[in-house]
């Protein structure tokens, strides 16, 4: 009778992936590079990532400008939506085709509408939509960026 044991090849995999993982992730991290990794297909990929934040003040006016119109018309959009659907409206992605695809035809022309005019406020307020998306994701991150464009807000908010 044969008696084979297929455990320790399997551990001796893992603990080769985690070893190699942990050093590709401190070389990563020395050199600036951020190691990103996917257990799912045992790769790791990295991404460079800025350690400052890079914004203007200038940036940071557009940024809350824009933002604030933006929400405006999205809460516009919001209700219109859920007039025809009589539900909270899905999640509408503006880069996602699929997320615009499933919705019924009036309810995808109004999706397609406030796309276009939120690219339109973007651009408007001196931004492209991924130094927008750039700015949002410092903003989402609740610190300087954050509080600052909160500041600005509460101006934009006093005016009207």
């Amino acid at each position: 009778m044969l008696n084979v044991n297929l455990t320790l090849p399997k551990l001796n995999k893992i603990y080769l992936h985690i070893v190699c993982s942990s050093i590709l992730a401190t070389s990563g991290l020395l050199s600036g590079l951020i190691p990103e990794v996917s257990m799912h297909s045992l790769s790791v990929s990295f991404m460079a990532h800025a350690y400052a934040q890079q914004f203007t003040p200038e940036e940071t006016e557009n940024y809350a400008r824009a933002g604030y119109q933006v929400e405006l018309l999205r809460r516009q959009v919001y209700k219109e939506i859920k007039n025809i659907i009589n539900e909270p409206p899905p999640n509408i992605v503006c880069d996602q085709q699929e997320t615009l695809q499933n919705l019924n035809s009036n309810v995808r022309k109004i999706a397609v509408r406030y796309c276009n005019e939120s690219r339109q406020i973007v651009q408007q307020n001196n931004l492209s939509i991924n130094r927008f998306n750039e700015l949002k994701a410092y903003y989402d991150r609740r610190d300087d960026f954050y509080q600052k464009v909160q500041n600005i807000l509460l101006k934009i908010q006093n005016l009207n």
